[in-house]
């Protein structure tokens, strides 16, 4: 069975979807993609939460929603894999992130 994208028609194929309708931009659509992906694969998506919180491109709150775990959970997920925590965000932020979190858990 071949793949349902090919990298050699990918430009045209995001175009093409961008073009039916369901999305305003490459930039949606890509990002609605990546959404559905880490979704249906929690263990990418720990470690993708890991890797943004490593490299200092999204907050701790922010990469716990990413991984779907809860704040202390996360922090101890960091603790494993021997990444430095920081505190970089008030009590009112995490507090908003737990929210949404619990949210997104409702969704699913």
């Amino acid at each position: 069975m071949s793949n349902l994208v090919s990298l050699d028609l990918l430009e045209d194929e995001l175009s093409a979807v961008v073009q039916a309708g369901r999305y305003k931009s490459k930039r949606e659509l890509i990002g609605h993609a990546l959404e559905v992906l880490l979704m249906a694969n929690p263990h990418l998506r720990l470690k993708t939460a890991v890797e943004l919180y490593r490299r200092g491109k999204a907050t701790l709150s922010r990469c716990a929603e990413i991984a779907g775990l809860e704040f202390e959970a996360f922090k101890e997920q960091l603790a494993e894999k021997n990444v430095p925590i920081l505190v970089d965000e008030t009590p009112e932020e995490i507090r908003a992130s737990a929210e949404r979190i619990h949210k997104l858990r409702e969704k699913t």
